[in-house]
């Protein structure tokens, strides 16, 4: 039961990560008028999750549940901040994975928890740049040094984006509150599904070491996203 209830704290979008500064691209797809509505958000929240989220950051916390290598890691990390095609995609994924290390490291050595050598060691390397730093590695690691096991941390991540996406939604004035909750609950089977998929895809990559295949194929994301950063007045940070 521990392992879960620090898992919820973490993915709690009050946690002082930067998460809820995230729209994960819904701002750019709203202000490029396409997607209008809770049924345009919910739709477009799942295509998310099957085809951005969960095939680059949901494996990504996958492995780094799974591995104990440091330089697997650090390699993991390099190729899925490759994957992040615009700037304000890779700076939104190190800041929240800078800000996890660095809260979760100080909430332990105030309560005077020993902190995992493979997580120390990785904060190690994000502060001295040798590694991006993503929060899919980072959460991945937190979540791993709890015993928290590999599929439940991917759902636990990709409801954290879930429940981000409707909150932006929300914000952006494309559903009421009762239109959020009907998007996070859509999310649900979905996630269920794409956590156990996310897992034999990171144990397939640990074993074949083709990390080519980490990743995703969103192109429309992309170029919202593209114009998004470059945009004069903008709620998030993405």
């Amino acid at each position: 039961m521990l392992p879960f209830l620090q898992a919820l704290t973490y993915a709690d979008s009050a946690y002082p990560s930067g998460r809820y500064t995230l729209s994960h691209g819904l701002e750019g797809l709203v202000a490029a008028g396409r997607v209008r509505g809770t049924d345009q958000v919910t739709e477009v929240l799942l295509d998310h999750l099957r085809h951005t989220a969960a095939p680059g950051d949901g494996v990504a916390t996958a492995v780094a549940v799974l591995e104990g290598s440091l330089s697997t890691l650090i390699t993991a990390d390099h190729e899925l901040a490759a994957t992040k095609v615009t700037g304000e995609l890779r700076r939104a994924s190190t800041r929240v994975g800078r800000q996890l290390l660095s809260v979760s490291g100080d909430v332990d050595t105030r309560l005077g928890h020993e902190i995992p050598s493979l997580l120390a060691a990785y904060r190690d390397a994000v502060q001295a740049k040798e590694t991006p730093g993503n929060q899919a590695i980072a959460a991945g690691l937190i979540h791993a040094s709890h015993g928290l096991d590999a599929v439940t941390a991917v759902a636990t991540e990709l409801t954290g984006l879930a429940v981000g996406w409707a909150g932006a939604a929300l914000r952006l004035r494309q559903c009421d509150h009762i239109g959020a909750q009907v998007a996070i609950t859509a999310a649900h089977p979905v996630i269920a599904e794409l956590s156990e998929d996310c897992v034999r895809t990171a144990e397939h990559l640990l074993d074949t070491r083709q990390w080519r295949l980490l990743g995703r194929a969103s192109p429309g994301s992309d170029l919202a996203s593209a114009q998004h950063e470059t945009a004069p007045a903008r709620l998030f940070m993405s």
